[in-house]
């Protein structure tokens, strides 16, 4: 069962989704990190999250995103997350291991431990039509946008406008 058919069952799967990405801009030297947080039917956004930073790479901004929805559900959860990152996935996973994010890995395992959280991680083709996942890059576009255009760093909470102006574009 995929985890949209849960309306057959008349019982969500998991208790939460999240939606994640990250960006960078070579050149520039900054990247953003963005992530989304859903009620348990996967319709209702909860929370949103998107912040810069610079001297990191994509795969970091991906990560980074991954733990910060983590950080925001309840704790004793289960949580579908969704990203674009294949090789996050494998890497939060244990398919692979690596030593050039090993402290973000480590993390991630802490906060899914402390918090006592059960995760699904799961990929989505970026650019497919998903629109949580066209939203979350959308976030970081616009974080990359408004940092380059007035320094805003971090932007937090549900912005209703923003979301509705997104799906209204679509």
């Amino acid at each position: 069962m995929r985890y949209w058919d849960f309306r057959e069952s008349g019982k969500p799967q998991y208790d939460y989704y999240a939606y994640t990405d990250g960006s960078y801009i070579v050149p520039k030297n900054f990247g953003a990190a963005a992530c989304l947080v859903l009620d348990g039917d996967g319709e209702k956004a909860l929370y949103q999250w998107s912040e810069v930073s610079r001297y990191s790479t994509s795969h970091r901004q991906e990560l980074a995103a991954v733990i910060h929805a983590l950080l925001h559900v309840p704790e004793g959860s289960s949580v579908l997350v969704r990203s674009d990152c294949e090789s996050g996935i494998a890497l939060l996973s244990g398919q692979v291991r690596s030593k050039k994010d090993a402290d973000l890995v480590q993390l991630y395992h802490e906060v899914r431990r402390k918090r006592a959280l059960r995760v699904t991680l799961e990929w989505v083709r970026s650019h497919s039509g998903d629109r949580w996942n066209d939203y979350v890059d959308y976030l970081c576009i616009e974080a990359l946008d408004l940092f380059e255009a007035n320094g805003t760093r971090v932007r937090e909470g549900v912005d209703p406008e923003a979301l509705f102006a997104y799906i209204c574009k679509q």
